[in-house]
Order: C-alpha cells, then structure tokens, then sequence
C-alpha cells in the first residue's frame, strides 16, 4: 500500500549481475543473489569478452575465453544455492557498452568495482563508473575492500607470539 502523495517505487524484474574474474566479482554475486531472492526475481549473470580487441594469439584468447565462461558457471552455481533462478550469457565487445546495452530500465544491476586509480584508470577506465553513468536502471557497486586493512589484520593475527618468560608487573624490561 503505497500512502497518499507517495509515489510507488519502480518494480525491479531482474537482478543482472556483469562479472569478470576477480574475487570482487563473487562478492558481487552474492550480494546480486541476495536481492534477487528477496525481491523474488531472477539473475542474469552476465561476462563481457574484450580480448578480441587487444588479442593477437587466438589461443590465448581461447583460454581467456574458457577462464570466463568457468567463472559464469561457478557464479550460476552460488544464485542457485540460494534458490533463484538463474541465467548466464556470454557478451562480445566493450564491456560498459554491452552491459548498458543489455540492461532494461526495469532491471538492478549488482557489480563490483575494482577501484582503480591514477593512470591504471586512465588507461583502461572504470566500467563500473560508464555503466552507473549510462544505465536506465538501478546500480549498486561492491567497492573492492582495502588490501592494506587486510594486510594489516593478516599480519596482525600472524605475527608470533613472544617466548620467554613475562617481565613481573610493574618492573620494566631492558631495551
């Protein structure tokens, strides 16, 4: 029951979920999942093969091409663990441009962002930024967490635990 003066929020029909494969990715896929079972619609998963256009080893595109497909597979498998109904395509070309192409303006799109910065950015640019500019729909970006923070806490709870006997309370040790 929407109250009066209030608009009633658009219906989201599809969770489509732009992957590649980074860890990021699979963290997007959960979270894709998640809202695809609470809003009761399906997933579309989808991967953008780019090779074609900086490929010159048709093999080695091949595997890339291989390495994706797998990672649609194993991302396919996470939406059915939590009991939605999935799909997976695979799409050719400019990944910004060919998930903005595929997205409907009734879908919400869950995508992880790589968080790349300086000239890395200029060079390859931010397809989570192109998409959020260019969608007719929703978009939520997973920000990729800080190493550094995981560095920090792995050596932390790492770091060996000193032998010896423990100075007595109070008295001070030499340095």
């Amino acid at each position: 029951m929407v109250r009066e003066g209030c608009v009633e929020p658009e219906k989201i029909r599809r969770v489509v979920i732009p992957v590649d494969t980074s860890d990021v990715s699979r963290v997007a896929a959960e979270q894709g999942a998640f809202f695809a079972k609470l809003l009761n619609v399906e997933v579309s998963i989808i991967s953008v093969n780019d090779t074609q256009q900086f490929m010159l080893s048709t093999i080695l595109e091949d595997q890339i091409q291989k390495k994706k497909q797998t990672v649609l597979t194993e991302l396919e498998a996470i939406a059915k663990h939590h009991g939605v109904a999935s799909s997976t395509v695979m799409l050719e070309g400019n990944p910004a441009q060919e998930i903005v192409r595929f997205i409907n303006d009734d879908d919400l799109v869950v995508m992880a962002s790589q968080s790349r910065k300086g000239f890395n950015k200029f060079l390859l640019g931010s397809v989570s930024e192109e998409v959020l500019k260019n969608a007719p729909c929703s978009v939520m970006i997973i920000k990729e967490k800080q190493e550094r923070a995981l560095d920090f806490i792995y050596r932390r709870e790492t770091r060996p635990i000193p032998s010896g006997p423990k100075p007595k309370r109070g008295s001070r040790t030499p340095r």
